[in-house]
């Protein structure tokens, strides 16, 4: 007589239990456990992090606010496991976090920016301020993310003294010429304002077609001197860039390769300035300068882009629209924050 189906059940029941359970996760570290600090100084660190994150909720909304606080979390877990991070204490980072929110509540509020203190090249992206939303627009793509690339691209062109700059745009030209002539270049493969590669350039003919990003009138580049000679042009050196940024944005959020709907998570500012400047430490979910800063600067530049400023030394001034039809704007809602 066969076994009753209870038998069955009891019998599968039982091999069940026998297998070894898998172990469960630890818990996430609370953000008291990642500050090495005694009690009353820790309390400190703590309440000056809920304030940035409810500047930021109040400035940009829940989802910026939760976004700055998973940033801050994993720099602090990188500290303490020994990852790359962008600075060696928690103090630091969140005095740093806390000159970021300042600036970018004086942007929101329409004030003067002070930029003191804060690792940005504002001078190498406001003159693209045009072709950096055009082309960002096109793809889909937040367009302070773009800005922030620009910025991290400048700003480390810009240190040793312009030593870097010099040694790389004369790679650049010497690069061009080479092409040119022999069809190919060994050395100096990124250009541009976002410093990008013609290598990249030439694969982005599929996507900047089905967004309809890419005027049907202009031969599409085919060579590495094409290329080379293509991103000269900063619109097309940002509208290739982000196209590659689309293509991996699409692909870390599961969507299909195809997908053109508009993506608008503030996580995005970490990772796109991060995957763009170094992709091994971004699948790493590491935090060093260009992506812990890269995430203010995409926060900023996407409030200040939304204007038109001008530029004094450090300090970053609102221009007044003048002309037919200009109106004074109304009052700002959003209240002198603190910090």
């Amino acid at each position: 007589m066969p076994p009753g189906p209870w038998l069955v059940l009891l019998a599968a029941g039982l091999f069940y239990l026998a297998l070894p359970i898998p172990p469960t996760l630890p818990p996430s570290p609370s953000l008291r456990d990642l500050l090495p600090y005694p009690r009353e100084e820790r309390e400190a660190w703590v309440s000056l992090h809920l304030s940035l994150k409810a500047s930021l909720h109040l400035l940009l909304g829940e989802k910026v606010a939760r976004a700055y606080d998973r940033l801050l979390r994993l720099e602090l877990k990188n500290q303490r496991s020994g990852k790359r991070a962008a600075y060696p204490e928690a103090k630091s980072a969140l005095l740093a976090a806390k000159r970021w929110v300042e600036a970018i509540g004086q942007a929101k509020r329409g004030q003067k920016v002070s930029l003191e203190g804060l690792p940005t090249a504002p001078h190498h992206v406001l003159p693209y301020a045009r072709e950096i939303r055009a082309a960002a627009s096109a793809l889909g793509i937040p367009y302070g993310v773009l800005a922030a690339i620009v910025d991290n691209e400048q700003y480390g062109g810009d240190k040793a003294l312009g030593l870097s700059r010099g040694v790389r745009e004369a790679a650049d030209g010497l690069a061009q010429g080479l092409a040119e002539v022999q069809g190919h270049a060994p050395l100096s493969r990124t250009l541009g304002p976002a410093q990008m590669s013609w290598e990249d350039a030439l694969k982005q003919q599929d996507r900047l077609r089905l967004f309809g990003a890419w005027d049907p009138a202009r031969p599409f580049p085919k060579t590495e001197a094409e290329a080379r000679k293509a991103l000269e042009d900063p619109y097309l050196n940002l509208l290739f860039t982000a196209s590659r940024l689309r293509g991996y944005f699409n692909a870390l959020l599961g969507l299909p390769p195809r997908d053109t709907r508009l993506l608008d998570d503030p996580w995005l500012y970490y990772l796109g300035p991060a995957w763009h400047n170094h992709p091994l430490r971004a699948q790493n979910l590491e935090t060093w300068e260009d992506s812990f800063h890269g995430f203010f600067k995409g926060l900023l530049y996407q409030v200040v882009l939304e204007g038109r400023w001008h530029l004094e030394g450090r300090t970053l001034l609102p221009l007044k629209a003048w002309g037919p039809g200009a109106q004074d704007p109304a009052p700002s809602s959003v209240p002198a924050l603190t910090p």
